[in-house]
């Protein structure tokens, strides 16, 4: 049983993880570590493997508030895993997780390498401010765009702190008319998504953690922003636009706004887009001040099988990093 600590960011509390193992699979705690259950694989070989309740729809993980990181952490996870590598991922600088296993190298053997990076936007100063710190191209286009919008066709923002399956029916509806849909990976294109957000959704709510920023045009959505409120962290999790107004770059309008509510929201501190590779989208990088880096933490067994789990991650990861530096001096 998850132990959870009184006032727990909402994505390390169960409301978090129920929604997640009902949609993505069961989740066990082991030692304050919420882990699923898998194997890897060479060829016809296959490994057990214990990883993070983690997937690309993750904010950010780490050790249950609840639970102190204690010195056997490491060897109960090793003998959950049943002689297989342990995976831990969407770990910040902040994670008490990352703390600890960049202490465990000195029993075991550990990889730190980073996973992902999450632009972020800075809402402690003012509203005015971050514009005026965006290039002159962004500030032109968040006000032409609001004009048309909201100025001249009266489109009205708002942001709920509950979505019924109503507008949910409507917020994966938008989602599915633009990219994601034609792509194949919108949420009402894979049940367990649909699962996920769904129970996510009246969860969060429940929690007071739920924040959907929406852009109408009278009774149409236009565009929404889907955020999990995690401490002082807004998390946008999902967005979408009706691409019949892309000319008029709804994305960024509501984006702007949203930007500006939580800067005059004292409980916000942070604009999160939320990333799950190395290689931000271009259009989050335009609202963001700065890039969160976060990190996954792969635990090794002693013995033959770790050391050859650990020579193929270390293989894998340089010839990545290879094939970064040559996509770099390509651009």
């Amino acid at each position: 049983m998850l132990t959870v600590a009184p006032g727990a960011p909402f994505h390390l509390q169960h409301g978090w993880f129920d929604s997640w193992s009902a949609a993505f699979g069961p989740a066990e705690d082991v030692g304050g570590v919420m882990v699923v259950r898998g194997a890897l694989s060479i060829g016809p070989v296959r490994w057990p493997f214990l990883r993070s309740a983690t997937n690309p729809h993750s904010i950010r993980f780490d050790l249950s508030p609840g639970v102190a990181a204690d010195d056997d952490l490491p060897r109960r996870l090793l003998r959950a895993a049943r002689g297989g590598v342990v995976r831990i991922e969407y770990l910040d600088e902040d994670a008490r997780l990352l703390a600890a296993a960049r202490g465990w190298n000195a029993r075991f053997r550990v990889a730190i390498r980073a996973h992902a990076l999450s632009p972020v936007t800075d809402c402690r100063a003012a509203y005015s401010a971050w514009l005026a710190a965006r290039s002159k191209r962004i500030r032109q286009r968040l006000r032409a765009g609001q004009g048309e919008l909201v100025d001249a066709r009266g489109m009205r923002f708002e942001v709920r702190r509950e979505a019924g399956p109503e507008l949910l029916t409507r917020l994966f509806a938008v989602e599915r008319s633009g990219w994601k849909g034609r792509a194949g990976t919108a949420i009402a294109d894979d049940a367990a998504t649909a699962t996920f957000y769904t129970l996510l959704a009246a969860r969060a709510a429940a929690a007071g953690a739920l924040r959907v920023a929406l852009l109408w045009d009278a009774q149409r959505l236009v565009a929404f922003e889907f955020g999990i409120l995690c401490g002082r962290r807004l998390a946008l999790m999902k967005v979408g636009y009706d691409e019949s107004f892309a000319d008029f770059s709804p994305g960024y309008v509501l984006a702007g706004l949203h930007i500006a509510a939580c800067c005059a929201d004292p409980t916000i501190d942070w604009y999160d887009k939320l990333g799950n590779g190395l290689t931000p989208a271009p259009y989050k990088l335009r609202f963001a001040d700065a890039c969160d880096t976060l990190y996954r933490v792969t635990l090794y067994p002693r013995g033959p099988v770790g050391a050859a789990w650990y020579a193929v991650d270390a293989a894998r990861a340089r010839a990545k990093a290879w094939r970064d530096a040559r996509r770099a001096m390509a651009a």
